[in-house]
């Protein structure tokens, strides 16, 4: 899956449903392992700079891009505390969280 891929697939979760975010992380997680976790941090990133673009109510950021930036916040923390010496995949996330911190598996 490509980056613009990724920031794609974001995109739609978050619009679909003001749930989504809760499960995005867990389920890219499971459905794409290989991926590099700084992808999909940049991906959420991408996805807020485009929804604020797109759509300004009140002249401030919306709840969607808000959302993508705290995930994409919380998602760079757990990056940094489970770093090794190769680059962190979506499934070294995975089985971080299952061993150390169950955040992303219980939201």
């Amino acid at each position: 899956m490509t980056e613009d891929e990724l920031r794609d697939l974001v995109l739609e979760r978050l619009h679909d449903d003001a749930t989504a975010f809760r499960s995005l992380i867990r389920d890219l997680a499971v459905a794409y392992p290989e991926i590099s976790a700084r992808t999909l941090e940049t991906a959420l990133l991408t996805a807020a700079r485009e929804m604020d673009a797109a759509i300004r109510r009140g002249g401030s950021p919306t709840d969607e891009a808000q959302t993508a930036r705290r995930l994409a916040i919380l998602l760079s923390m757990d990056i940094d505390r489970a770093r090794s010496d190769a680059p962190v995949t979506l499934g070294d996330l995975r089985d971080w969280w299952t061993r150390n911190d169950d955040f992303f598996l219980r939201l």
